[in-house]
């Protein structure tokens, strides 16, 4: 007997997977992330959910108290497009502000077609998520060069270049920092990050290893 799944049942499924990541980020990595790389074939293929480190990470990162996280990184570790889904599922939550920041502003925006630095990342797993789950752009969000607007939630993500100017003027729910190791301003985005750690929000730092303050954080040395 074969049993025949209209297309009905299917958007009813994706619905309820969609409820289910929602609630659930290591679901949301598991069943909506998508990576893009351009130096193989196929380019798009599913997020490496199921690699030892990512459910742990991603455990650590939501229940963490205090909300402070240094993950030192390297390309097979999937690391950046980690950083880049977990952003921005919170950021598909009411009334965040997610700011991903490198060394520089157009570090941080990268490109979403190839899949490059944290905002194109999230970009492009944004653009790869089922229509059916209903998010369409131009309806229920907004990309601009530097932004991810999502106005029915109030919440947005920015990317943002090193240093704590933006950290004073607004206070983000989460601050992704990649690449820290090399922002020479680290220790002032990181103490500009104090009223974000304070009002319950998260702190992310990932890079490759290079001496500066961003490693003394990840060595439990810096204190500032």
């Amino acid at each position: 007997m074969t049993l025949l799944i209209t297309p009905r049942t299917m958007q009813i499924q994706t619905a309820m997977r969609w409820q289910r990541a929602m609630l659930d980020p290591i679901w949301f990595l598991r069943d909506f992330v998508y990576t893009v790389d351009t130096h193989h074939q196929p380019a798009i293929r599913p997020f490496p959910s199921e690699a030892p480190h990512i459910p742990i990470l991603t455990r650590l990162w939501q229940y963490r108290k205090p909300p402070l996280m240094s993950v030192r990184k390297s390309r097979q570790m999937f690391i950046t497009w980690w950083g880049a889904a977990i952003s921005l599922w919170d950021a598909l939550h009411p009334g965040k502000l997610i700011m991903l920041q490198s060394k520089r502003l157009e570090d941080a925006v990268g490109d979403e077609s190839t899949g490059d630095g944290p905002l194109g990342r999230a970009k492009a797993i944004l653009s790869l998520i089922p229509r059916g789950v209903g998010l369409i752009e131009g309806t229920h969000y907004q990309k601009t060069s530097a932004r991810i607007v999502f106005p029915g939630l109030r919440s947005a993500v920015w990317a943002v270049p090193q240093g704590a100017d933006i950290m004073r003027q607004r206070t983000a729910s989460g601050i992704w920092s990649d690449e820290s190791h090399f922002q020479d301003e680290f220790s002032a985005s990181y103490t500009g990050a104090a009223p974000c750690l304070r009002g319950g929000g998260w702190f992310l730092s990932t890079s490759t290893a290079n001496p500066g303050a961003a490693l003394d954080l990840h060595e439990d040395r810096l204190t500032q």
